[in-house]
């Protein structure tokens, strides 16, 4: 099917399975779906900020509001798209602010298409289709990245969180080097003036090791474990 663009009448071609596209050559919005046959659409109640604050600051390195089409089934909301997302394939998303798709409350690129084959071979009618709106986080981990689903309504993670329970080993290791860094000038130092003054041998060992423990009590106070920077 062609249709020409409402704003800058280029021709376009629109595939049986779109309702809502971008012009190519200005940018424009156009719904090709009639008003009665457009699909609902969830207003996310979930900020970017909330999806933030669900993981250690720094963690996402790209964050993006999606909305993935489902139909109504006989035992609720099924998924009708084909989308890498197989922690989405059992998922049932919770209800939410309903509304009927205006072009305001999203982009057409943040619509995933709706797979007309999944609703064939489902029995399902395209009718009644509604747009759950899901948060793509991409996680930057050791070497990699991950991509991460969460719930645009109920905030909460779908599938697992790979930084889940994840610990900072190197933070006891970051710990006792600054404590050695610090104990052993403070141990050298006292060592020394005692050396210099010709102090007893007893005497000198007693008073290095207790400089070289108030080193490292001291670097504990100033950069502890709660207080030590994790990487």
């Amino acid at each position: 099917m062609k249709i020409s663009c409402s704003q800058c009448g280029a021709e376009l071609t629109v595939m049986e399975t779109e309702f809502y596209l971008r012009c190519p050559y200005c940018e424009a919005s156009i719904t090709v779906t009639a008003v009665e046959d457009l699909p609902f659409i969830v207003v996310p109640s979930v900020g970017e900020e909330a999806v933030r604050r669900l993981f250690p600051a720094g963690a996402i390195a790209e964050l993006e509001l999606r909305y993935f089409p489902y139909a109504d089934g006989p035992a609720g909301p099924l998924p009708v798209f084909s989308q890498p997302f197989p922690e989405l394939e059992e998922y049932r998303p919770p209800a939410g602010d309903r509304k009927v798709f205006s072009e305001d409350l999203a982009g057409p690129d943040q619509i995933i298409p709706i797979d007309e084959d999944i609703l064939a071979e489902r029995e399902l009618r395209r009718s009644g289709t509604v747009l759950h709106p899901v948060w793509l986080a991409m996680l930057k981990l050791e070497g990699y990245s991950q991509g991460v689903l969460v719930d645009g309504v109920s905030g909460r993670i779908v599938g697992d969180n790979p930084l889940e329970g994840e610990t900072a080993p190197e933070v006891p290791s970051r710990t006792f080097l600054l404590c050695l860094l610090l104990g052993l000038p403070c141990a050298a130092l006292v060592y020394w003036l005692l050396h210099a003054a010709a102090a007893g041998g007893s005497a000198k060992a007693l008073l290095t090791i207790l400089a070289a423990a108030a080193g490292s009590f001291a670097a504990l106070r100033l950069f502890g474990e709660r207080g030590a920077p994790s990487g």
